[in-house]
Order: structure tokens, then sequence, then C-alpha cells
């Protein structure tokens, strides 16, 4: 089809109404958007105390309009970056009201996170916590405790390992005491009486001074440095290059031994995070190790009350130091505290009867001592028998006897151990499926521990025990299934502990605050449903 234009001279023109697009925000936002909740929440907490304004320029964005910013967007997503931050002030109606029509940029909102909140954002999370608290119908006596690994910030490939560094470095002061031999010959094939020792420990400021003296001495009796393909290098020179590279890799092996402190592993990327056992690897599907933090969450009635961010491993070691953060903020414990097995341990018990916590914290081997006994697992103690004397029995009927007695102080609580040992074991015809040492089957076992195992069945096993299970596993499983199914939080994106409790922060800033609109609104239906009964 062939169009021609008949006139050579026309004007386009756009055509328009007149149409009044002021916004208001109450009427446009609507009563029931989490946005009018995060407003109600920030302007009952006092944020001057909380916000540095040292860093802050004279033309710089209104503190308080940037956090507002910060927690809607955690409160909507869960996680929001800097840049989605940018993205929502120019499209977000939401957040055009709140920032008045203004554009903060990407790095407006990181120099906000990163200079005024990163020193008391834990005080903002617990007055928040505080508010909520008065609001709401928060059953405090009960604190659910789970902990989860989060993968961090960090390649995969970038591991330092304890045993390969001590191995290495070992390796390495040999090859480096070899080389000062070396030199201590040649300077007595030269017949100069300078002769350096060779010292037991790594000393990297005696090699930087070994290396000083030979560059002197090269200096001195004119010998020149070579370089290049073709080149012959003096021997002094060969002496001197493998010396410089040994004290560099000492100097290394030195870095990654302060980088890991007291842990077995780190990452080289983020020296604060730990290989860990992680439960979904996206490189090939397999629970291989990757860095990653341990982050401890305690939950009342769905909001988070306490957080505890750590690089260990298990959460033996992470419980006391929970519950002294939580008994800081609040001001005093929880009666119970239901959690797995990963807790259950003398010093985490012990502790709990010090400040009147009851045990209902399941402890390793549980779920094993309620196993049948059979054929293959009878020779396990968890299955062995006991007499009137509450002495145990091996399955060949022999009662076991004290050998010794030593207290166990590597915990924080010292632990009594009882030693004991069965000496009918020479003749025994199940000697080769009980045991294989040669003085007999031996246990070592802790009567008050084994106590607290007691009482730990009795309680979990009640009426109020399988209640309080079964709401642990709703609400501290349910908080992490929240965070990482459906607002897609399954990784850390800041590096460092500071910046990763930052980030976890605010994360649970957002998970409490919805967790409240949701209460919130439900009782306002609910009310408002009453005075449609009654009218």
């Amino acid at each position: 089809m062939k169009t021609n234009i008949y006139k050579t001279y026309y004007n386009a023109y756009q055509p328009y109404m007149l149409l009044d697009f002021n916004l208001s925000f109450d009427s446009d936002i609507s009563h029931d958007d989490i946005c009018r909740t995060v407003l109600e929440v920030t302007e009952r907490i006092n944020l001057c105390k909380y916000v540095d304004f040292s860093n802050r320029n004279s033309h710089g964005y209104d503190a308080f309009m940037m956090f507002n910013l910060v927690i809607l967007a955690k409160a909507l997503f869960g996680y929001a970056s800097t840049r989605d931050l940018e993205k929502l002030c120019r499209t977000d109606i939401r957040f055009m009201f709140i920032a008045k029509n203004q554009k903060p940029s990407h790095q407006s909102f990181h120099r906000f996170i990163h200079d005024d909140l990163t020193m008391n954002i834990e005080d903002i999370f617990y007055d928040i916590n505080k508010y909520l608290e008065s609001n709401m119908d928060i059953d405090t006596d009960v604190l659910c405790i789970d902990g989860t690994k989060y993968e961090a910030n960090a390649n995969k490939n970038t591991f330092i390992w304890r045993a390969n560094t001590v191995r290495n470095r070992t390796k390495r002061w040999k090859r480096t005491l070899n080389c000062i031999h070396k030199i201590n010959n040649y300077f007595s094939s030269v017949n100069i009486s300078t002769r350096y020792s060779l010292l037991k420990e790594p000393s990297i400021d005696y090699l930087l001074t070994i290396s000083e003296r030979l560059e002197k001495y090269m200096l001195d009796q004119n010998i020149q440095m070579v370089h290049g393909k073709g080149c012959r290098k003096p021997a002094i020179q060969k002496l001197y290059e493998e010396l410089k590279e040994n004290a560099l890799k000492m100097w290394e092996y030195a870095i990654h031994m302060d980088m890991l402190q007291n842990r077995n592993s780190c990452s080289k990327t983020d020296p604060d995070a730990t290989f860990m056992h992680m439960k979904y690897d996206y490189y090939n599907h397999t629970n291989v190790f990757k860095p990653g933090y341990n982050i401890q969450f305690g939950v009342s009635d769905g909001i988070i009350r306490n957080i505890y961010v750590s690089s260990d491993g298990n959460d033996l070691k992470a419980y006391i130091p929970f519950m002294e953060k939580y008994k800081q903020t609040y001001g005093e414990l929880p009666h119970k505290t239901p959690a797995d097995t990963g807790y259950g341990s003398y010093d985490n018990y012990s502790y709990c009867k010090e400040n009147g916590i009851e045990l209902y914290m399941k402890y390793s081997g549980y779920y094993k001592e309620r196993e049948k006994a059979t054929q293959k697992n009878q020779f396990k103690l968890i299955h062995f028998k006991r007499d009137e004397k509450n002495q145990f029995v091996c399955p060949a009927g022999h009662t076991f006897e004290l050998d010794k007695e030593t207290i166990d102080t590597r915990g924080i609580y010292p632990k009594k151990n009882r030693m004991l040992v069965n000496h009918h074991c020479q003749d025994c015809p199940m000697r080769s499926q009980c045991t294989k040492s040669k003085t007999g089957r031996t246990i070592s076992y802790c009567e008050e521990l084994d106590k607290f195992h007691e009482e730990v069945k009795r309680n979990v096993q009640s009426e109020e025990g399988i209640q309080l299970m079964y709401q642990r596993s709703n609400e501290t499983e349910g908080t992490f299934g929240d965070l990482k199914a459906n607002q897609k939080y399954d990784r850390i994106r800041r590096r460092g502990e500071s910046g990763v409790r930052l980030e976890i922060y605010l994360v649970c800033i957002g998970h409490n605050l919805r967790k409240y609109h949701r209460l919130k609104m439900k009782s306002e239906k609910q009310v408002k449903g009453m005075l449609n009964i009654i009218n």
C-alpha cells in the first residue's frame, strides 16, 4: 500500500488534556499499605540518638527520610540493594512521597548506611522490638532458638586451611634453613668469617636482616645483579633471590595465620567468613565447603527478638553468648528456650540451670536412644542396661566397675568424668563385637550430664514439651523459610562481620515490621467485623 502526502507544508501537534495530576498521601496510598505501618513505627522511636550527624553535609538528604526509605524497602522486599533503592525512588509512589520527589542516588544510600547506621543498627533493632512488644501480645517467656548458615560474599576457591598453612610453613622454613646454610658455605669459601645462625622458630625479621646484609655485601663487592635470558647469575645473587622468595612466602603464611586466629579455615576475600557445610551448592549440587556465617535467631510469636552472628561451624558454642546478649538487651532471660539437638551440651545445660531456664534442648543421640536394640547396635552405650545400683551392664551380663575419676576443665563449666572398665572381657565370646581394646571395654561417663539428659527427656516428651517443640519448628523454620524462599534472601551481599551484621539486622527489622503489619491489619479487620455485627 502506497501512501502519498499531497501537502508540502504541514505541522504535527501533540494533543493534551488539562488533567490534575496532584497526588495526596492520604488519598492515593491505601490505608492498609505497609508504608503507613513503617512510618508509624519509625516516628515512635528516637532516631536522633542513633543517627550520626557529624558525617553529614549541610546540603545532604534528610537522615530520617533516608532511614524511612531503607526500612520500607526491607519491609517490602526483604533485601533491597542501593541500586534498587535508587530505582524505587523514581518509580514507586510510596517512596516518592517519603522522598518528597527527591531522587537520591545509590551512592547517597551507600554513604547513609555505611557512615551513619553501622554502629547503631543493633540499638535501632532492639528499640523497634520494644515498641512492637508494647503494641503486641508477645510471650517473652518462650524464646525459640535456631541457627542457619548463610553463604558469604566470597569466592569458593579462596580458602585458607590451617592444616595446610602449618604444613607448608614448616616445609618452607626447612628450605629457608637450607638456604641459610648455603649462604654460610659461600662466605666460608670466599674466606669471610660471617656466619648466620639456624633458628628453630620462624622469624621474618631475621630473614629480612640477612637479605639487607647480602645487598650491602654485593654493593661493597661491586657484584652486579643480572637479569634476563642468557645471563649467568652470580652465586650470591641466586642465594639472595632464593632467600627473598622464602621470606615472602613466610610473610604470606604469617598473614594467613593472623587471618585464621583460632579457626581452622577462612576466606581470602572475606577473612571473617569460615568454610562450612551448606545444604545446597549451586556449583555441582553437593554439600561441599563454602565460606559462610552462622546466624542465630531467637523468635517469640513470630518476632525475631535476638540475633547473633558468628563464625562457628556449629551451634554448641553460640548458645551462651547468644543468651548473654539477650540478657544485656532486655534485662532478663526467658524461662524456656526450645531448640534442636545442635544445642545440647554440658556447658549449655549448666548455664540454663544456673540462670533458671528449663531444659528443652535435645541432645545428640536423643533419637538413637529411642531406636530398638538389635544384634548390630546392642553394643552401643546408649543401649546398655542398668542394674539396681544404676551401674552399666554389657550385653553379656557383666557389670562395669569404676577405674578413675577426672575433671574436664576444657569447657566453661568443669565436668566430672568417671572412667568405667569391664574386667570380664578376657574370656567373653562377644568381645570381638564389643571392643578391640586389650584391657577390656571402657566407658567415659558423666553422672551430672546423665541427669540433664533425663530431665530433657521428661520435659520434651511432656504435653507442654511437645507443644513447645512444635512451636519451635513452626516459628524458627518458618522465619528462615520466609527470608530465604519468599524474600529470596539466601546469600549475604556485604563482606566483613560488621557489614554482615548490619545487613542481617536491617533484613530482620523488615521481617518484624511485616509481621507486625499483618497482625495489625488482622486485628483491625476483626474489629470492623464486630462493629458490623453490632450495627
